[in-house]
């Protein structure tokens, strides 16, 4: 298969739910870039580009980030997203928040999934409301 071009690899990208992530490896067996030149790609990115889709959401196989110039930039947005990342920077918990596969069911099943909330947050409840019993 003849690599797709950038544009379609950042499609993809934007389809990624917020509090999931996925590999370059994903990427590529779902766009037909080879996983090296997609990383490539991701790293090139323009700022202008890097505001528009979700790059961050992109990790290693095993679950860490990047080493980059951007990695506190994409730990923060991680972990804002409610992905927990170690400070060694390897997400935990990768069996919940990996898309290991990013075709079309796939990525709409994982967007009607909410993660769980953070220990000591009981669901349901606004921000101020104590736990009573």
């Amino acid at each position: 298969m003849a690599p797709r071009s950038k544009a379609e690899l950042l499609a993809l990208l934007r389809k990624i739910p917020i509090g999931r992530v996925t590999t370059a490896e994903c990427l590529a067996a779902e766009t037909g870039i080879p996983a090296p030149l997609a990383v490539t790609m991701l790293s090139q990115l323009s700022e202008d580009e890097r505001d528009l889709v979700p790059w961050h959401r992109v990790v290693a196989k095993g679950g860490g980030i990047g080493r980059g110039p951007h990695r506190d930039q994409q730990f923060a947005r991680l972990v804002r997203e409610g992905v927990m990342v170690s400070p060694a920077g390897i997400v935990q918990d990768l069996a919940r928040h990996l898309l290991a596969t990013l075709d079309d069911a796939s990525l709409l099943k994982a967007s009607r999934v909410e993660p769980p909330p953070p220990e000591g947050k009981p669901a349901g409840r606004s921000r101020g409301m104590k736990l009573r019993p």
